[in-house]
C-alpha cells in the first residue's frame, strides 16, 4: 500500500458533525497507514505515551508520522516531536491557523519537517519562519457528501453555519431578508439550531443557492477576545467543497486564495459586498440553466480534486517529494511565555481527567509539569476544575443554550424558518 510506512496521530471526531478529520484518517489507513488515536495519552500518561508511540514507530518500521489535532490541544510536548524527527519524517496538518498560528501552530511547527495547512495562504506564514509548508485544501468523503437522486430544489437560498458571535453573518442574512428574499438558516445561534451531517447534505441538495461566508470568529477557545481588527479577516472555508460534492451551487463571500481551489464564475460564484450578494442571488434564482451549469462544473472539480480518495494519494506523493530531500538538522526550539502558559494550562485538563478515573500516578505526573512551569491561564484553569463538580458542565451547557436562544430571538424576532429542528445539538 502507498502509505504502509506511515503512521497518523489524530483524534476521532463526532461522526454526526463535520467528517473532515475522520475521512482523513479513514483514507490514510485505507492506503496502509497505522492509526494512533491521540486519546492513547489518557491510557498511558505523559511519559509512557511517548514510549508507546516511539515503540510503534520502531516495530512497524514507520518512516513518516502525520500529526493532526485541534488548535487548542497541547497534550504532546514539542520536545517529543523533536525527538521523533530524528527517526521519522514529521508532518503536521493544521486547520484554523488564523486563530492558533501564534499561540500554538508555529511552536509545534518547529519540530516538523513539513506543515500542511487547509488555509492556502497560511503556508506563506510558516515559510517566513523557515518551515516547509504546503496547502492541502479541505477534502471530503464522497460516501458522506453526495448528490441525492430525485431531490427537488425547493429551498431558494440557505446558509448552514455558526451564527453565535457572528455579527456580520447575521447582518448579511438580515440584509437578504430585507430585500424580500426567502433564506433558510441552520447552525448554532439560528432558530433551527445545529443540524447533523446527514441533514446538512440534504439541505445542500435541496437548495438552489448555497451561501458561504468567509469571516472568522472574533474569539477562539484559548482567547476570549481577539483584536478587533481581526474581524476584517476573510478566510477560505472547506464548506465550499462540501456543497460542491453534493452538487450544490455555491455563492461565496470572496476570500484571498479562493481562485487557487475553484474557478470563479465557472465552478462557483463570489461576492464582495452585501449589495453584490443580493444582486447575484436574484440573478441566479432567475437563470436556472446558468446556475445548474456552474453547479455541475463545481461538482466535477470537487470530485476530481477534493474527494478524499483522490486527495490523500496526491498528498502522500507531495510528502514523499519533500522526504526524499530531507537533510536532518536539529531545530532551534523557541518557547515563549504565552505558549508555555497554554501548554501548562492544558495539563490541568489532563489532571482533571486522570483524577476522575483515579489514575493517581498520571495525575501527579501532570502536576509536576505544572509546578515546574508555574504559568497558568486562570480562567481556563477554573473552567477545567469546575468540571469536577457533578452536573456543573450540564448546567453550563443549558445556560449557554438559553442565552443563545434569547439572543437569537432578539436578532430574528418571531420569524420561524419552516424547517423542523434537528435533534443533534
Amino acid at each position: 500500500m502507498i502509505a504502509k510506512e506511515y503512521a497518523i496521530l489524530s483524534p476521532w471526531s463526532d461522526p454526526n458533525q463535520n467528517d473532515i478529520g475522520n475521512g482523513f484518517i479513514r483514507e490514510f489507513t485505507k492506503n496502509g497507514a497505522v492509526y494512533i488515536d491521540d486519546d492513547v495519552y489518557l491510557r498511558f500518561g505523559h511519559k509512557r505515551v511517548q514510549e508507546f508511540i516511539s515503540n510503534i514507530i520502531d516495530e512497524k518500521d514507520i518512516k513518516v508520522l502525520v500529526y493532526q489535532t485541534g488548535g487548542d490541544d497541547f497534550r504532546f510536548s514539542i520536545n517529543f516531536f523533536q525527538f521523533l524527527r530524528e527517526k521519522v519524517f514529521t508532518v503536521m496538518v493544521v486547520g484554523d491557523s488564523n486563530h492558533y498560528f501564534d499561540v500554538r501552530d508555529i511552536y509545534y511547527a518547529q519540530a516538523m519537517d513539513l506543515v500542511a495547512s487547509y488555509d492556502c495562504l497560511a503556508r506563506y506564514r510558516f515559510r517566513q519562519y523557515g518551515i516547509e509548508a504546503v496547502s492541502f485544501y479541505s477534502s471530503y468523503d464522497k460516501n458522506k457528501y453526495f448528490k441525492m437522486d430525485n431531490v427537488k430544489r425547493d429551498i431558494d437560498v440557505s446558509f448552514v453555519g455558526l451564527l453565535t458571535f457572528k455579527k456580520e453573518r447575521k447582518e448579511s442574512i438580515e440584509y437578504i431578508i430585507g430585500n424580500n428574499i426567502d433564506v433558510e438558516v441552520f447552525g448554532a445561534g439560528s432558530r433551527n439550531g445545529q443540524v447533523s451531517l446527514g441533514k446538512m447534505v440534504e439541505i445542500f441538495n435541496r437548495t438552489k443557492i448555497n451561501l458561504n461566508f468567509s469571516t472568522v470568529n472574533t474569539r477562539n477557545s484559548l482567547r476570549r477576545k481577539e483584536p478587533s481588527i481581526n474581524s476584517r479577516v476573510r478566510r477560505l472555508k472547506g464548506r465550499i467543497a462540501e456543497i460542491c460534492l453534493c452538487g450544490g451551487f455555491v455563492l461565496s463571500e470572496y476570500a484571498p486564495g479562493i481562485e487557487e481551489v475553484f474557478e470563479v464564475d465557472k465552478e462557483i460564484v463570489v461576492f464582495r459586498s452585501r449589495e453584490e450578494m443580493v444582486e447575484k442571488i436574484k440573478y441566479y434564482l432567475e437563470h436556472e440553466d446558468e446556475r445548474e451549469t456552474i453547479a455541475d462544473n463545481g461538482y466535477i472539480r470537487a470530485l476530481r480534486d477534493y474527494e478524499i480518495s483522490k486527495a490523500i494519494p496526491r498528498f502522500i506523493n507531495r510528502i514523499e517529494t519533500f522526504r526524499r530531500h530531507k537533510t536532518y538538522k536539529p531545530s532551534q526550539i523557541y518557547l515563549d511565555k504565552d505558549f508555555i502558559k497554554y501548554y501548562t494550562t492544558f495539563r490541568v485538563l489532563m489532571m482533571v481527567r486522570f483524577l476522575k478515573s483515579r489514575r493517581w500516578a498520571l495525575f501527579f505526573e501532570e502536576l509536576r509539569i505544572v509546578l515546574k512551569n508555574r504559568k497558568l491561564d486562570l480562567c481556563r484553569t477554573l473552567k477545567y476544575l469546575l468540571d469536577l463538580i457533578p452536573g456543573f458542565k450540564k448546567l453550563l451547557k443549558r445556560i449557554i443554550y438559553f442565552r443563545e436562544r434569547r439572543q437569537t430571538s432578539q436578532d430574528w424576532g418571531l420569524r420561524q424558518l419552516p424547517v423542523k429542528r434537528d435533534k443533534h445539538i
